[in-house]
């Protein structure tokens, strides 16, 4: 899949795509989001085939089972967003936010194994949800930890995050044919009317 494709997500009667705008599997899970805390919030991730799809999408392991207690999804989701969102803004993350990530990311690496022919990191069948989690926490802390957060960007119009992977480092929406156009045409009309 491309990046800025739709992605083949049960929309469950909300009017709009989700895309892998993120350029990150932690923030890409974030955005499951779509216009967080507004009247217009919607839950990708509310339906489990969608999370199925997502993970998928991701080429990241889920469990196979049917019933898959999808809470721990949800709670990672909500810290991710308490630590991801503030860095993007650039103020700082709780520490709380922070220690709980740190407390997550632990059990996390003990998750993943060395692949004895390849000898490279592998990530083995997930049992639960919390063991799929493991890949997006570590994917977060790399984040969190990186020196610099100058291309983690928020989008000024819906507030998905994404990071910013231009050779210029100007991108400024989450996707230039969405937010971008509205944003445009919203600057377009205030500098117009009157």
């Amino acid at each position: 899949m491309r990046r800025m494709d739709a992605l083949n997500l049960n929309p469950d009667g909300y009017g709009g795509t989700y895309k892998l705008i993120g350029g990150r599997p932690s923030l890409d899970f974030v955005n499951t989001i779509s216009w967080p805390e507004t009247e217009r919030e919607h839950d990708w991730l509310a339906l489990p085939e969608n999370v199925r799809r997502w993970f998928a999408a991701m080429d990241l392991p889920f469990p196979r089972g049917k019933a898959v207690d999808l809470a721990p999804l949800y709670k990672a989701r909500q810290l991710l967003t308490r630590v991801l969102r503030p860095v993007a803004h650039d103020t700082p993350a709780s520490d709380a936010a922070i220690a709980e990530l740190s407390r997550m990311v632990a059990k996390a690496y003990q998750l993943r194994e060395i692949e004895p022919r390849t000898l490279a990191w592998h990530w083995p069948e997930p049992s639960s949800a919390s063991e799929a989690l493991a890949p997006i926490l570590l994917d977060a802390a790399e984040l969190v930890t990186a020196a610099d957060h100058e291309r983690l960007r928020y989008c000024p119009s819906c507030d998905w995050l994404f990071e910013d992977q231009t050779r210029n480092g100007q991108r400024r929406w989450c996707d230039m044919a969405d937010c971008g156009s509205r944003d445009k045409a919203r600057r377009y009309y205030q500098r117009t009317k009157g």
